[in-house]
Order: structure tokens, then sequence, then C-alpha cells
């Protein structure tokens, strides 16, 4: 994969090592279907248990250790990952990042 096509989809400024992915969590609502506004403490937390995301950036070793060292998933994949996994990081592009580990991805999300 060229550098360009990586800077295409990761404006982070984060790249991964080794075994570790970079996703970008989906956003939490503003407020409720209900119309109720959820406060910002709130989002923040239901945004760090989120366990969907899209997947930005991937490290040079990723799932080579695991199985068949096949790729699960692949850069732009939306995937579900472990609820507690990884750690927050915030881009320079001010979006809030979750680096995680390559095993910590539970499916890829065809939705």
């Amino acid at each position: 994969m060229s550098d360009e096509h990586i800077t295409d989809i990761n404006q982070s400024g984060i790249l991964p090592t080794g075994g570790h992915l970079l996703v970008l969590p989906e956003k939490v609502e503003e407020k409720t279907k209900g119309g109720i506004y959820l406060p910002e403490t709130i989002r923040e937390k239901e945004q760090q248990a989120a366990t969907v995301g899209t997947l930005i950036a991937i490290g040079p070793t990723a799932w080579k250790d695991l199985d068949d060292g096949v790729a699960w998933a692949e850069v732009g994949d939306k995937i579900s990952y472990s609820r507690y996994a990884g750690v927050s990081m915030p881009g320079k592009d001010d979006e809030s990042y979750v680096l995680i580990n390559d095993n910590d991805v539970l499916a890829r999300l065809l939705f």
C-alpha cells in the first residue's frame, strides 16, 4: 500500500506500529430519538464504550502472528472491536481515535 493511499483516509497524523490498528469510532448522537439532549460527559462515556468504528490505518505486522496471517479487515472497513480495547488518542484533525491490537477485532461489518 502506498503512502498516498494511506493519507487519503488517514488524516489523523497517527501511524500504528507493529500489530496495532487505528480506528475511528462511530459518533454517538447528541440527542436521543425522543429529542432529549445528552450531556457531553455521557456522550464521551458512550463514545468510549462504542464497539463499532472505521478502520483507518493498519500496523505493518497486524495479523501476522494470528491464524494464517491473512488480514481480517482492510482500511476503510467498518469493524466491531472489544468494548474496552485500546487507547483513545486525539488526532491532528481533532477527531478522537482508538488504537487497538489486531486481535481485538471481533468482526468485519458488511452494513
